[in-house]
């Protein structure tokens, strides 16, 4: 940059314009091509971030990761163009470095909770706790993360409500997105039931259920009789479906359940009340 402006200033001198007004333009111009220069500098590092992010593909923590990186980039950026061009004003930046260093100590003591906050959030989403669209429970509180930023995480319940909640005070959190869900079915039959037929009838419901219903990701389990109570034998059914999908899918084979035990005249038992009169 140096070489550039003295060949300016050489230019305008050779022009016959005053030594000032040369050392003017010759600032101005300087200014104008660090401008540039930052302008530049802060397109390539976002083109590079989507190119190597790939944040069109890889969904919403990959867009608050590239966003989280390009805002820091482009603070820390202008930052520094600041600087220097203070110093091509001849202006001695060393004032405003240790004003900023001492702003700084006082907003982080006067500002710890947001600074916990900060930490807290750039944690969540560089380890990947949960993303947008995750299904969470933090504090009790049940729902879909609608938002997740570095200082405040949006959860929604079924029934519509909010919970805004500062990343410093999530201290745990289950996330039911992470993994497959269970779907659990246990029924039972009577002691009158034949049990290797009724084995065998499983067999072929598992298979007809994993067909039927997209959202289980592999064939049922029968796993058997899990009881021996006082008036049926109790069974399980286990059903690995989509994430949250379990509840609808053990709604639907207890129905499927229930027609096929009643086409095959399978007794489901139920209590039994007796009553007795007693004479005198």
């Amino acid at each position: 940059m140096n070489g550039i402006k003295e060949s300016l200033y050489n230019l305008f001198v050779d022009i016959n314009l005053p030594v000032v007004i040369a050392n003017i333009i010759v600032i101005v111009i300087t200014i104008v091509l660090w401008i540039l220069i930052g302008i530049i500098a802060q397109i390539i590092i976002k083109h590079l971030l989507y190119k190597v992010l790939k944040l069109k593909s890889k969904g919403p923590r990959a867009i608050t990761i590239g966003k989280l990186t390009s805002n820091i980039s482009k603070y820390f950026i202008w930052f520094i163009i600041g600087m220097v061009v203070l110093g091509e004003m001849n202006i001695d930046v060393t004032p405003f470095i240790a004003s900023a260093g001492v702003i700084g100590l006082a907003i982080g003591f006067g500002a710890q909770e947001i600074v916990k906050d900060f930490i807290s959030g750039f944690f969540i989403i560089f380890e990947e706790s949960f993303n947008v669209n995750d299904v969470v429970e933090v504090d009790g509180f049940k729902g879909n993360v609608l938002s997740l930023g570095l200082r405040t995480t949006r959860i929604q319940n079924w029934k519509g409500e909010i919970k805004i909640l500062n990343n410093g005070d999530i201290k745990s959190v289950i996330n039911y997105s992470m993994a497959d869900s269970i779907a659990v079915v246990e029924f039972g039959v009577s002691y009158s039931t034949n049990l290797l037929e009724l084995q065998e009838l499983m067999g072929e419901f598992v298979q007809n259920t994993y067909v039927k219903y997209d959202d289980i990701v592999e064939t049922p389990s029968f796993s058997g009789i899990t009881e021996l109570s006082d008036s049926s034998i109790n069974m399980r059914l286990l059903a690995k479906t989509k994430t949250l999908k379990h509840f609808q899918i053990e709604r639907d084979i207890r129905r499927d359940l229930v027609i096929l035990f009643n086409e095959n005249k399978i007794e489901i038992p139920f209590p039994h009340l007796v009553i007795q009169n007693e004479q005198d």
